[in-house]
């Protein structure tokens, strides 16, 4: 596969990679709320792996498994890298105009449950989490959404390493 051809299917592969993920970020969002969804998130954070594959394989052999390892792995970084964008920003235009008390009211949620187990009740924990609200140490929607995007393209990256590897090693043995 030639540079033009791994750049420009990881964006077309990246827009899915980005709805995947911005539909896993829904899912974890509104799981306080529908807790079958935790289980979902759950099941969709275990499959972003097969479907990364799916993604990198079905290329490979739309352009006849002419990809070698870099091209493979580049193909992946470019998938994460625009799936990663995407869902930066369905991420931060949730947080910021829909729900902007999100971080507040999930460290509320935290206060309060830890408050009411006797064990933690008067703990330091309990007590950091109140002074992280007082001196106003909640993540800001935009430094979160960035922080997202730099660790799924940082974990992508790793993650489309291994695929290639398996990708590449498979697509030998059937030869």
């Amino acid at each position: 596969m030639t540079a033009g051809v791994v750049y420009r299917e990881g964006a077309h592969k990246g827009l899915l990679m980005g709805l995947y993920l911005s539909l896993l970020f829904f899912t974890m969002v509104f799981s306080d709320r529908l807790p079958l969804l935790a289980i979902i998130s759950f099941v969709q954070l275990i499959g972003v792996p097969f479907f990364t594959y799916k993604l990198m394989n079905t290329t490979n052999r739309k352009y006849h498994h002419t990809g070698d390892f870099p091209s493979l792995w580049m193909l992946g970084i470019a998938i994460f890298i625009g799936g990663s964008l995407i869902c930066g920003l369905v991420t931060y235009s949730y947080l910021q105009y829909v729900e902007p008390d999100y971080f507040y009211r999930m460290m509320r949620n935290a206060i309060d449950t830890y408050s009411s187990i006797p064990e933690f009740k008067n703990s330091e924990l309990v007590d950091l989490l109140n002074k992280a609200i007082e001196k106003e140490m909640l993540p800001t929607p935009i430094q979160f959404s960035i922080e997202m995007l730099w660790n799924t393209t940082f974990f992508g990256s790793l993650l489309s390493m291994i695929l290639a590897a398996i990708i590449k090693r498979r697509n030998n043995k059937q030869k």
